[in-house]
């Protein structure tokens, strides 16, 4: 044991089983003070080498020089006392337990000292609680290094998993966007040879058959791109819009581009204004009606607008094969399916989307539906006051 006091180094040895080499820092004016010190830790299984410091200059030049296992330090010195002195230590070396060692000093200092950062107060009448208040103080700083450090490689691993997402989004939608021009292109092609096809129903049959591929490949590109904007989603621009109006172009367009017949739409007299955005909201009931198409089979499909404050709600009605109670909350769910994949492909991105776009409304999407018969979904969006 080696003890550096007033500038003097200062070697006692007591025999121990297996001694712990122990860096020291002491803050204390008391050089008799500081030799019972290190006795006491050297009869404890440590074997100190301790440095004896009494202003804040001297404290600070030592935590420059070295690393320190721990500080012992007085309550109260002519020059310096431990509220100051703990100061440095945060300023310099925050992570080093700190034990108070000292007479008396009451309860109340004893709560602000440790407050301010102590790790522990020991009276100098029983030096016996030092050894093991100083191990228990390097383990719980150890402890907290290390979760610290996971906390970090954490926040490194989350970072670098980020970055990489939206490098991935945005290779998708460089993609997505560079797939729509050769796409167009060769769905205007398509459609020109439909024209000239004249009276070869094989051929228009065929052609038409490649033009409905042609349509579902473009909406696949169009979830990508809006799947990889969701990470950082579009503001939502909400405007007084007529869902009304909003919902009887909407099925009209959609009637012709699917080739419905058997779709009725049944909307109240007069306007039904709503704060949406219309481009978003009539993306998301489109996907809904895209849904019913597409589950619906050949049967009808009803469309209808209710307003009753505090909710104005459109519901999209099929009659095709129905959801199971069990498959209500997963087709919401991203790349969430009910239906057999051979038999409908698709991403199971839809209704996803579409209750991102409502929820982002404050409104809500539903499904009411039993296999077999049908579903009906409903979104429902704040009526305005």
């Amino acid at each position: 044991m080696r003890v550096l006091v007033d500038g003097q180094s200062i070697r006692a040895t007591v025999v121990t089983a297996e001694p712990t080499p122990l860096a020291l820092l002491s803050v204390e004016d008391s050089a008799d003070d500081v030799e019972l010190i290190a006795r006491e830790l050297a009869r404890n299984g440590l074997m100190p080498e301790v440095r004896q410091v009494q202003t804040s200059e001297e404290m600070a030049r030592a935590l420059h020089e070295q690393h320190w296992d721990a500080i012992c330090m007085d309550y109260q010195m002519p020059r310096f006392d431990a509220l100051r002195a703990l100061k440095v230590r945060g300023d310099l070396a925050p992570d080093t337990p700190v034990i108070i060692i000292s007479g008396y000093i009451g309860e109340t200092a004893a709560v602000a000292l440790l407050k301010a950062g102590a790790d522990d107060y020991i009276p100098k009448h029983n030096l016996a609680r030092l050894a093991p208040a100083l191990r228990r103080a390097m383990r719980d700083v150890g402890d907290r290094r290390a979760r610290r450090q996971m906390e970090e490689e954490r926040a490194r691993l989350v970072k670098q998993l980020a970055d990489a997402l939206e490098l991935r989004d945005e290779f998708l939608i460089l993609a997505s966007h560079e797939l729509r021009t050769p796409l167009t292109a060769l769905r205007l092609q398509v459609e020109s040879a439909v024209r000239i096809s004249g009276g070869h129903d094989a051929l228009k049959k065929r052609l038409s058959a490649a033009d409905q591929q042609i349509e579902q490949i473009a909406r696949l590109i169009e979830d990508m791109i809006t799947v990889s904007k969701l990470g950082s989603p579009e503001p939502i621009r909400p405007e007084e819009t007529d869902l009304g109006r909003l919902v009887d172009e909407l099925a009209r367009s959609f009637s012709v581009a699917e080739r419905l017949d058997a779709l009725t739409v049944d909307l109240p007299t007069g306007p039904t204004v709503a704060l949406v955005d219309p481009m978003q909201m009539e993306d998301a009931l489109r996907r809904i009606l895209n849904n019913a198409a597409k589950y619906g089979g050949d049967q009808p499909i009803e469309v209808r607008l209710e307003c009753g404050a505090p909710w104005i709600r459109i519901s999209v009605t099929d009659h095709g094969i129905g959801i199971a109670a069990e498959n209500h909350e997963r087709i919401f769910e991203r790349f969430g399916r009910a239906g057999p994949t051979r038999n409908y492909g698709g991403l199971g991105l839809g209704l996803w989307i579409a209750r991102q776009i409502v929820e982002a409304h404050g409104g809500t999407v539903g499904v009411v539906s039993q296999l077999g018969e049908g579903a009906t979904f409903t979104v429902s969006v704040p009526a305005p006051p």
